[in-house]
């Protein structure tokens, strides 16, 4: 889009912004203005209401004075009325209503429904007809108590009578006055509501207008414009459309390019996408058949599902920068298929860049070097196996002419020694026992040499019983402050002899690196078969390794090195689980058969 297109859309956004918010406000003042007419005029027929029960209730004031005057003459002259049977006690019930009603007219009553009176006039006005008021009250009541005497006196009921006459053409007078009164403020309401009415509706008046001035009209003439522009537009859309159609054209060549190279990849190559995170969002059928898994199994797993915790965790800490700043990585990584095996491929990951240049995904290209490793691999077993068979042959030769032959030495140079008689002094005594001792813990430890050489009980009895052994003669002869359980299978079987010695070399060297360099004091060992495999793992408490400071768990970092390389040429998979200051696990698991 054009700058000054640009600046066309956003005048135009701005007048049409500015058109709606006025439009809103008129709206909203009519409906305000609307809502408050119809807020008046609900509250005045609500007073209305009120006003003429108001006026109601004084009206009967005036009448009940009066019928209140006729019942004491009745009561005076002592004449019977139908009306009036129990004429001394209903004139105190009239009385009761009678206050009542004039106190609620001047303070409300909520029974009564009379709302409080809230004009000065008319609290002026009851003040000046209460002593009237009053005097008529409480003489009819004089009346009242003295009709129910037993001994009626009509000296007093005469007096309390002419008072009351008295004073009621005074109550009646001033009530008249609160009534007219009540009626004239109820008329200045209606006027001043009149009023209010007059005004909303010539604001409301004003706001139509307003709104035909500042925003139909604006509006009308700003359409005509919008109308005449969308012809122009028009036109426009049509030469841009043809334009598009060429683009398109060749938009959809290029697409039938892309989809050919996209077939081409699908087919040829090992390929796996993933979002930024690392989560599987597409596997081609290579990469499914070569590491065993169905695509259902794969899309929405990390790589985690195929690790074979070969490589370090600095090795994917690498990788992961490395993509992330939108670098493309290659390398070689051992991968764990459905089955267990091992899956090597040379692996191209390229990132996916955003409009920010940030990697919105990640698509990695495999190639399979199974078979390439497979053969090195199988190469350097070799190597290493006639290398580690050529050392049990030396152990073998070694330890037999340890045992055999400078063994037997050392015992016939011991029985020599304690034959020799005739020992003058203490000194020489003592001096013939130190060497008999030194004899005697030469002799244990050849012995001992020649069966870490070479154990005799690993020959005879087999794996379950030599490591039990091993356990034993550890705890006894290396550290006294060291104590090694087996915690095993007591008997497993006998299997391969190879596969027993390089298990008893593993275990033997795990125990030494736990002794000499974790300063462990609890060692276990454990040892089971299932069939299939055999499972053993060598725990300890000592002081524990990183990958950083793995030389320091058995001195020189060959340790781990040779167990790792026995625990290969046995096809077993090697875990390590060390935590500092808590200790160590080695767990290995290994195929194997009964023979």
């Amino acid at each position: 889009m054009s700058t000054a297109n640009k600046k066309d859309v956003e005048v135009l956004e701005r007048s049409s912004g500015r058109l709606t918010k006025l439009y809103i406000v008129a709206l909203s003042a009519v409906a305000f203005l609307t809502l408050i007419g119809q807020f008046l005029i609900q509250q005045s027929i609500k007073n209305q209401l009120n006003d003429s029960y108001v006026v109601n209730m004084a009206g009967r004031q005036r009448y009940s004075s009066q019928e209140i005057c006729k019942v004491c003459l009745l009561i005076r002259d002592d004449i019977q009325h139908n009306a009036y049977p129990e004429m001394g006690s209903q004139l105190k019930v009239l009385l009761e209503q009678w206050k009542q009603r004039h106190s609620g007219l001047l303070l409300g009553d909520t029974l009564l429904k009379l709302p409080a009176s809230e004009s000065i006039v008319l609290k002026g006005m009851f003040k000046d007809i209460d002593p009237y008021f009053y005097n008529v009250y409480n003489n009819a009541m004089i009346i009242a108590n003295a009709s129910e005497a037993p001994d009626r006196d009509s000296l007093i009921i005469e007096a309390a009578l002419r008072k009351v006459i008295n004073n009621e053409m005074y109550f009646l007078d001033h009530m008249n006055k609160i009534v007219y009164q009540y009626g004239d403020e109820a008329r200045a309401k209606v006027l001043f509501l009149k009023k209010i009415e007059f005004i909303l509706f010539v604001l409301t008046i004003l706001i139509l207008i307003a709104e035909g001035i500042f925003i139909f009209r604006p509006v009308t003439i700003k359409i005509k414009e919008i109308i005449s522009e969308l012809i122009d537009a028009e036109h426009k859309a049509v030469a841009l459309t043809n334009k598009v159609k060429i683009a398109n054209n060749s938009l959809s060549k290029s697409l039938k390019d892309i989809k050919g190279i996209n077939l081409a990849l699908e087919f040829a190559t090992i390929m796996v996408r993933t979002d930024r995170y690392g989560v599987i969002t597409y596997a081609n059928d290579k990469f499914c058949m070569t590491l065993k898994y169905s695509k259902e199994e794969l899309i929405g797993q990390r790589f985690d599902l195929l690790n074979s915790h070969y490589h370090t965790q600095e090795f994917f800490d690498h990788m992961w920068t490395q993509i992330s700043d939108g670098n493309v990585w290659n390398d070689e990584i051992r991968n764990k298929a459905k089955d267990g095996s091992y899956v090597w491929l040379d692996t191209t990951i390229i990132p996916v860049l955003n409009d920010e240049h940030i990697p919105s995904q990640y698509i990695a290209i495999y190639t399979d070097l199974t078979e390439k490793f497979r053969h090195s691999v199988n190469e350097h077993k070799i190597r290493t196996t006639s290398v580690l068979e050529g050392q049990e042959r030396e152990r073998r030769k070694i330890a037999r002419e340890l045992h055999d032959g400078l063994g037997q030495m050392l015992t016939a140079l011991k029985f020599n020694i304690q034959g020799i008689k005739g020992i003058a002094s203490k000194k020489e005594q003592a001096h013939i026992d130190g060497i008999k001792q030194m004899i005697q813990d030469t002799i244990l430890e050849v012995r001992r040499i020649s069966f870490d050489l070479m154990p005799s009980v690993l020959n005879d009895f087999g794996l379950a019983a030599a490591l039990y052994h091993l356990s034993e003669r550890f705890s006894l002869s290396r550290n006294s402050n060291v104590q090694i359980q087996y915690v095993g299978a007591k008997d497993v079987g006998r299997f391969e002899k190879n596969i027993e010695i390089n298990i008893y070399r593993i275990i033997q060297e795990a125990l030494n690196n736990a002794i000499k360099y974790a300063d462990a004091t609890i060692i276990s060992i454990d040892l089971q078969f299932d069939d299939e495999h055999i499972k053993f793992c060598v725990s300890d408490n000592g002081k524990g390794f990183t990958p950083d400071n793995k030389k320091k768990s058995d001195g020189t970092g060959r340790g781990i090195t040779n167990i790792r390389e026995r625990v290969s040429l046995l096809n077993g998979n090697l875990i390590f689980n060390s935590i500092i200051e808590e200790g160590t696990k080695i767990s290995v698991e290994i195929p194997a058969q009964i023979v």
